[in-house]
């Protein structure tokens, strides 16, 4: 007699198989969700120490890293012609590679879903590596994951970039 179906037995252990999989999957998925948050702060906490470094650099410009208005990514700046992103070559032999970052793209291409605010800000260096604003407040950018939050804080007297989780 030939039998039709499943029994009760294997049918169980195939669920069970799956339940299994599910539970070290689910774990795995929330992680890298997570990472987007992180890669993006590390990605801007790098290009704001850049942007420093550029400011010590060239005296003679005005360096900023500025958040797009939208939120969605950010570019280092030369506040006297700020519709242009500044380049990272210092003579006309290299190949220069614009400063500016869109998140979902190119190296930010693992930064979809995340956010910057506040929107617009211009962090603004001055020659020495510290902020323009000496003695103010902190400038703080927030990074908004799906499911994390990262905080980056910019200290006005020294310009020490700090990455904290709140």
């Amino acid at each position: 007699m030939r039998r039709r179906g499943f029994s009760l037995t294997e049918v169980l252990v195939v669920i069970a198989i799956i339940a299994i999989f599910g539970a070290i999957m689910t774990p795995m998925v929330a992680a890298s969700r997570t990472g987007m948050a992180d890669t993006t702060a590390r990605l801007l906490w790098s290009d704001l120490e850049h942007a420093q470094m550029l400011a010590i650099a060239r005296p003679n410009t005005r360096v900023a890293l500025e958040v797009d208005g939208d939120g969605g990514g950010w570019r280092i700046i030369d506040l006297d012609n700020p519709t242009v992103p500044l380049t990272d070559a210092l003579d006309s032999n290299s190949n220069a590679r614009s400063l500016s970052v869109r998140l979902g793209e190119q190296r930010a291409v693992a930064c979809e879903d995340v956010t910057i605010s506040p929107s617009g800000r211009q962090i603004i260096f001055d020659p020495l590596g510290g902020l323009n604003t000496p003695g103010g407040p902190d400038k703080t950018l927030t990074v908004t994951g799906p499911l994390a939050v990262r905080i980056i804080a910019v200290d006005p007297d020294t310009g020490f970039v700090s990455l904290q989780t709140p």
